[in-house]
């Protein structure tokens, strides 16, 4: 994927179809509305997203540059439940987005 703020691999991309802009005028996909991480250093942003290509709701985390590109070039989902857990061990249990529609 060339957009901005969006990663794919193989089997998985960024779900812009859901969640929040990376910013203004950026694509969407974040499961909240700021990184949960910023370093002020080089502007690499951590976010939580949305991903498509998955059974059910599923959730990577993917680190991008001040321009957007992903830092990584490895990437692992998560469920709703796994997720829960590491926001709270992250101090970010008041995000919690609720859990999917079964």
């Amino acid at each position: 994927m060339d957009t901005p703020f969006t990663c794919a691999n193989d089997r998985y991309r960024t779900d812009t179809r859901q969640g929040c802009p990376h910013g203004a005028g950026q694509a969407r996909g974040s499961v909240l509305p700021v990184p949960l991480v910023t370093r002020h250093d080089t502007g690499d942003t951590l976010w939580l997203e949305y991903v498509a290509g998955g059974p059910g709701t599923v959730y990577w985390l993917m680190w991008y540059d001040a321009t957007g590109r992903p830092r990584v070039r490895y990437s692992a989902v998560m469920d709703h439940p796994n997720l829960c857990v590491m926001l709270r061990a992250l101090g970010h249990g008041h995000a919690l987005p609720p859990p999917p529609a079964s």
